[in-house]
C-alpha cells in the first residue's frame, strides 16, 4: 500500500483537485484508493459530493487518543464515493479544533500514522488531502505517508514557498526520524505568460527529476467538475483536466516499478 500526501502551506495550488483527480484516475487504472481529508475545509468531501455538516463520524474521530470516547478505528469512518474503487474519511469544519485538542496529547504527530497501520485496510493507495498549513495536520499526515506530492502554481513566489516546506520536511527528517519521499506537480499552469516559461525553468533546475512530467494546465472542466460534486473524468472524460490527471496517475503507476529513492529529493 502506497500513502501519499498532498501538501503545501499555501492554499489556492490545487491540492484538494489533486487528490480528488488522481485518486479517480488511479481507481481508473483498477487501483483501490481511499483518500483521507485532513482539511477542516473539507474541499474533498464537497469534491466528492457530500455536504461535511451531516457526517458524526469523520476523520477527527480517529485522531482522538485511543481513550477518548470520541475514538473511532478508521474502517468506522470509511465511505464508499459514486466512483468505483475509490474511497473518502471525510472532514468536516470540528477538524479544525484538533490544533488545540491535540497539542499537549503525548506522540501527537503519530496518531493518524498509528491508525492507519491499526486498520490494515486493503487498499492500493491512500492520498491525504492537507490543509494549507504547516500544524499538527499536515505533520500528521507527513508522518503518515511515505510519499508527498507538492503542488504549486507556477508565479514568482512559488519557489519561496517550497523552500520553507521543505524546511519542515528535513525537520521531521532529523526530530521524527521519518524520511518520506518527495515529488512535485506544477498546477494550474497558464502557458501564455513568459514568467510561466522562467518559473518552469527554475522549478526544473531546483528539483530534476522529482518534478513530474505531467503539469496540470488551467482548465475549466476542473472546477467545474469539482462545483457538481465529482472528479473530472466523470464530469467530462474528454477534457484536458481528465487527461492531465489520467497521465498523472500513469507516471504515479510507473513510479512502482522504480527502485526505492531513485528519484529522493534532498534539499539543505
Amino acid at each position: 500500500m502506497r500513502i501519499i500526501a498532498v501538501a503545501n502551506q499555501k492554499g489556492g495550488v490545487a491540492k484538494t483537485t489533486t487528490c480528488i483527480n488522481l485518486g479517480a484516475s488511479l481507481a481508473y487504472h483498477a487501483r483501490k484508493v481511499l483518500i483521507i481529508d485532513m482539511d477542516p475545509q473539507a474541499h474533498s468531501t464537497l469534491g466528492l459530493g457530500f455536504e461535511p455538516n451531516e457526517f458524526d463520524k469523520t476523520i477527527l474521530n480517529v485522531l482522538e487518543p485511543p481513550r477518548s470516547p470520541y475514538h473511532l478505528e478508521l474502517k468506522e469512518v470509511v465511505i464508499p464515493t459514486r466512483t468505483p474503487n475509490l474511497y473518502l474519511a471525510p472532514a468536516n469544519i470540528d477538524l479544525a479544533g484538533a490544533e488545540y485538542r491535540l497539542i499537549d496529547k503525548l506522540g501527537r504527530e503519530d496518531f493518524l500514522n498509528s491508525s492507519i497501520q491499526r486498520a490494515n485496510l486493503p487498499f492500493d493507495y491512500i492520498l491525504i488531502d492537507c490543509p494549507p498549513s504547516l500544524g499538527i495536520l499536515t505533520v500528521n499526515a507527513l508522518k503518515a505517508c511515505r510519499e508527498v506530492i507538492v503542488t504549486i502554481q507556477p508565479h514568482y513566489f512559488a519557489m519561496r514557498g517550497i523552500e520553507e516546506f521543505m524546511e519542515t520536511i528535513n525537520l521531521m527528517r532529523e526530530n521524527l526520524k521519518h524520511d518520506p519521499e518527495v515529488y512535485v506537480l506544477v498546477t494550474i499552469a497558464d502557458i501564455r505568460t513568459n514568467l510561466y516559461r522562467e518559473v518552469i525553468e527554475e522549478i526544473k533546475r531546483y528539483f530534476g527529476n522529482n518534478l513530474f512530467k505531467t503539469i496540470i494546465h488551467r482548465n475549466i472542466s476542473l472546477a467545474e467538475a469539482s462545483s457538481h460534486g465529482v472528479p473530472v473524468m466523470e464530469y467530462d472524460p474528454s477534457s484536458s483536466g481528465a487527461k492531465y490527471y489520467l497521465d498523472l496517475a500513469k507516471e504515479v503507476i510507473q513510479l512502482e516499478e522504480e527502485k526505492p529513492g531513485k528519484r529522493l529529493l534532498r534539499k539543505n
